[in-house]
């Protein structure tokens, strides 16, 4: 069992516990004032789905990489810029989160008052 995907996923998701229960405390409580911001609520919902499924989509493909490259024999070398391409681009996720995160932070903001000077 300790050596299986499964003891390796729930090995990661106990390392990043934290993050997770506090994503998911963020979709309760978008879900509970949706109502009131559904498209605040929406993006934020979304942009804390991306961020649960990504730690266990994230941990799968690390605990494989070694096994679907094997068959390739690559150097030392060769695996280091794989896995420096896995991450560069894993980096990417979340900037997308953050963005959607911003993007929520700013919507459905009521206009500032117009005063005329006249």
């Amino acid at each position: 069992m300790r050596d299986g995907v499964l003891y390796y996923v729930l090995l990661m998701m106990a390392r990043r516990s934290p993050m997770l229960l506090l994503a998911l405390g963020g979709i309760i409580f978008a879900i509970v004032r949706w109502k009131l911001h559904p498209r605040v609520s929406l993006m934020t919902v979304i942009a804390l789905i991306i961020l649960l499924v990504e730690a266990f989509v994230f941990s799968i493909l690390l605990y494989y990489i070694p096994e679907l490259f094997r068959p390739m024999t690559l150097s030392s070398k060769a695996m280091d810029w794989l896995y420096f391409f896995v991450f560069f681009f894993e980096d990417f996720i979340p900037s997308l989160i953050l963005i959607l995160l911003v993007g929520a932070a700013f919507s459905q903001r009521n206009p500032p008052a117009v005063t005329s000077n006249t």
